[in-house]
């Protein structure tokens, strides 16, 4: 090989295993019995609540599951009417103690000094013997019940306010139970935090749960996480890392190049396999498969959703029944129509590219509703006059086209495949390459391990001149691995660029050894070989 100074790529890598960030068991704050639950797979996005303002939405999120919420809205009217019954008791103290005591004392008083004032007209009128005792005692005791009166009323007027006082806190607990009732209705929808993905779901609509128990998990998946085992001498550099080179193959095997960033290093050792887990961090994003074959993917629409006609048997309707899923049904000037699979049937192999048709419909009364999420409506399939018709009841319709949305303008109107929807890039169990050599490897004289030529107490290399190689004793410069085919820096001062430098079998050769040298090709490191033979 021609020896010349190069930064070679570094082969010194592990194999990380990709996990989600974060996971959690989700479940609802209230017990009752499941309305609706969203479906494994489904990717969500979380509920973002201003933390200074908790009553400020950022974000209204995707609803996951629900209760019934019969009871819980009962109880919220309930708590209403009650805060209702508690302000109308302090309106009433209050006109009770603003208007109609202050009339009532005013009242009492101005009865108080009239009999006070013929009580003093008695008691003169007994001084000169005008007046009889019996008149003089009736005086005295009517002032003396009148001061009574006065006395009440305004105790009366000191109960109202203890009473008052009393009815602002009635007025604050009823408040609270309504804010109660408010927050149990609203806990009656369970919502994710974070933007993730829905990977196991433990109920179904109609089972009761309690406060607190498991509903669905919830995976994070963009970032995520990679995790790789790495040695106690590996561990201690790589904390000087901020970010690693990563590589995986997308399903479609193309190699895709991507950044992880170092997230933490666990500070204790595995006690099983004695390496220590180092967790990186990668931005995830999605991707859609292309459609296989030879077809133009403007020319097909897309459906995730394939249903046979043959429902009844599973809804328990009967034979004559026909349903289809509420979604399908298609709606323009000419009427209700689904699209009905023309090459495939409900016991045969799937084509990679369905073939359909319009099929025209007329929508019967009955509406079955089916695990939350769906709802199948009874169905008689017409011709285009309007006409009852009958359909092989083996045959297939696709579902809703396109996520909704109208198939673009290019479609050929017969063309449909199956698509089971974007996919996250990176999942959970997937395998990412991540490339652990150092940062800042010096520019310098790199060999393959194979070249150098070692001893007990030293390491040289053979330097092809005039047809001999000459040993020149060199100073390795550790590397990260030495494994088969990785480069090895080496040094000394009598190595320069140009040189011919012998790559294999240099434990065949001796110092001063004839050699020819009969050809050169150039290897995958992009150095050039020298290939020869010895003499």
């Amino acid at each position: 090989m021609t020896l010349s100074k190069s930064i070679p790529q570094s082969s010194y890598s592990a194999s990380g295993s990709v996990k989600s960030w974060k996971t959690e068991d989700l479940g609802f704050e209230v017990s009752g019995r499941v309305q609706w639950v969203l479906e494994p797979g489904e990717d969500i996005d979380g509920r973002l609540v201003d933390p200074k303002d908790k009553t400020k939405v950022i974000m209204e999120g995707t609803k996951l599951a629900q209760i019934e919420p019969a009871r819980y809205e009962i109880a919220l009217q309930t708590a209403e009417a009650n805060l209702d019954v508690a302000l109308l008791g302090k309106e009433e103290i209050e006109i009770r103690l603003d208007e109609s005591l202050p009339a009532q004392i005013e009242s009492a008083e101005a009865d108080l000094e009239l009999a006070k004032a013929e009580f003093d007209r008695i008691e003169k009128l007994a001084e000169r013997n005008a007046a009889s005792q019996s008149e003089f005692e009736q005086a005295k005791n009517l002032v003396a019940t009148r001061s009574a009166t006065v006395l009440s009323l305004s105790a009366s007027k000191k109960q109202a306010q203890a009473q008052l006082k009393s009815a602002d806190a009635q007025i604050k607990r009823a408040k609270q139970a309504l804010r109660d009732a408010q927050r149990d209705l609203d806990n009656t929808v369970l919502y994710g935090s974070y933007q993730g993905q829905i990977s196991e779901v433990s109920v179904v609509p109609g089972s009761v749960v309690s406060a607190g128990s498991p509903v669905l998990t919830l995976q994070m998946t963009n970032p995520i996480k990679v995790e790789v085992e790495l040695s106690a001498s590996q561990s201690r550099k790589m904390r000087k890392r901020r970010s690693l080179p990563a590589s995986f193959a997308l399903p479609d095997g193309t190699a895709r190049q991507a950044t992880a960033f170092v997230y933490n290093i666990d500070p204790s050792a595995d006690p099983t396999t004695r390496t220590f887990t180092m967790t990186l961090l990668m931005l995830n994003e999605k991707f859609a498969d292309k459609v296989a074959g030879p077809i133009d993917e403007r020319r097909v629409a897309r459906s995730e959703d394939l249903w046979p006609i043959r429902l009844n048997q599973m809804m328990g309707t009967e034979k004559g029944v026909i349903l289809v899923e509420e979604k399908s049904i298609r709606n323009d000037e000419a009427g209700d129509y689904v699209y009905l699979v023309t090459n495939a049937k409900h016991d045969a192999v799937l084509p990679p590219i369905l073939k359909v048709r319009r099929q025209g419909i007329v929508k019967n009364e009955l509406l079955i509703p089916f695990l939350g999420n769906w709802s199948f409506q009874s169905i008689t399939f017409v011709d285009s006059q309007g006409r009852p018709e009958s359909v092989d009841t083996d045959s297939l319709y696709v579902g809703l086209l396109d996520d909704g949305r109208p198939p673009g303008p290019e479609w050929d109107g017969e063309s449909v495949v199956l698509d089971g929807g974007s996919q996250w890039m990176l999942r959970p169990g997937d395998l990412v390459d991540i490339d652990l050599s150092e940062e800042g490897t010096e520019l310098g004289f790199h060999v393959p391990v194979e070249a150098i030529f070692r001893t007990s107490d030293k390491s040289s290399l053979f330097v092809v001149r005039n047809g001999r190689v000459d040993e020149i004793p060199v100073t390795l410069v550790p590397g990260d691995n030495l494994d088969e085919g990785s480069m090895m820096q080496v040094q000394s001062p009598e190595l320069s660029e140009g040189m011919q430098v012998v790559r294999d079998g240099v434990h065949l050769l001796r110092d001063g050894q004839a050699v020819n040298v009969i050809g050169q090709s150039l290897p995958e490191s992009g150095q050039s070989a020298v290939a020869m033979e010895a003499n």
